[in-house]
């Protein structure tokens, strides 16, 4: 907390009113938006050209269960929100392509670990990279003042928002 005249400045709780100072929240929600509908336009496009092997939904999963991996069954429910029975599919699908494996874990003989395979590792670095081109690409145009300004602002929004929680 800051020192503000000798006194510590509290941050809002949940609820409670903004302060006078507070960002414009229109613009961050429209940043959101942006960011959010600028991936998944990526994402679409990048399927089309690169994931001949799998549906565009196991693609689209796959791309968020990556954050959680090595898992399990539950967790792969909890991260995409499928049923038991989609999750089994999802990953019986995917282990007979080859982008994950399925191994018995050592402490626990009725859980199943889940992970990424070579080919599965190999697949999503490859997305991220281009991905990470696609990005940059937005930020050739701007000059080293502004990329500082951005770099600073995203890592106070991260700090705020960040929960710990990016793989849910």
């Amino acid at each position: 907390m800051k020192r503000n005249g000798g006194k510590q400045a509290k941050r809002p709780t949940r609820g409670a009113p903004l302060p006078e100072t507070s960002p414009d929240l229109e613009s961050l929600k429209k940043m959101v938006r942006l960011l959010e509908r600028k991936h998944r336009a990526f994402l679409e496009q990048d399927w089309k050209e690169h994931a001949y092997e799998i549906q565009r939904s196991q693609f689209n999963q796959l791309m968020i269960v990556r954050f959680a991996m090595p898992c399990n069954l539950s967790r792969i429910m909890a991260v995409t929100g499928l049923t038991s029975a989609g999750a089994s599919l999802f990953v019986d699908k995917l282990v007979q392509s080859g982008y994950l494996i399925r191994t018995d874990d050592p402490n626990d003989r009725r859980n199943v670990r889940i992970s990424l395979s070579e080919k599965g590792s190999k697949f999503i670095g490859e997305v991220v990279d281009r991905f990470n081109e696609f990005i940059n690409g937005f930020l050739r145009t701007r000059t080293k003042e502004e990329l500082a300004v951005i770099s600073q602002a995203m890592n106070i929004i991260n700090e705020t928002i960040d929960d710990g929680e990016e793989g849910v």
